[in-house]
């Protein structure tokens, strides 16, 4: 047996000729794919993240304003306060800081809200 001039069986031939043949089918097959968006199946996955972010801004928005009103309050409450009266300064800085304390967990709440809206109660 020869091996420096070695000669081809058909079954060798046809093998390789089959790879060839599956290796350009894969490549036109691939050449093709185009990128498609989420929803081809009709299933909107952006459209629940954009109402679960609006929800979020106006969360932050309303928390925002709340904490403006309460700064401004907070100001005036402590002008009317006498500069000597130490009692009148202590219960105005712990009103402040509890109702900083009750527009945080507002805002919680509201955050907390809007990741779970949508969720049905289906069967209970």
């Amino acid at each position: 047996m020869n091996r420096a001039n070695p000669t081809p069986s058909p079954r060798r031939a046809l093998a390789n000729v089959a790879l060839i043949a599956a290796l350009v089918g894969l490549a036109a097959l691939l050449a093709q794919c185009r990128m498609v968006s989420n929803d081809v199946l009709g299933v909107g996955l952006q459209r629940g993240a954009d109402q679960s972010s609006a929800c979020t801004s106006q969360c932050r928005s309303t928390y925002m304003d709340g904490i403006k009103a309460e700064s401004a309050l907070h100001k005036a409450n402590v002008a009317k306060c006498d500069e000597n009266d130490d009692a009148c300064l202590a219960a105005e800085d712990a009103r402040h800081k509890a109702a900083l304390a009750a527009l945080k967990q507002a805002y919680n709440d509201c955050v907390n809200n809007c990741h779970s809206q949508g969720r049905g109660t289906a069967g209970n």
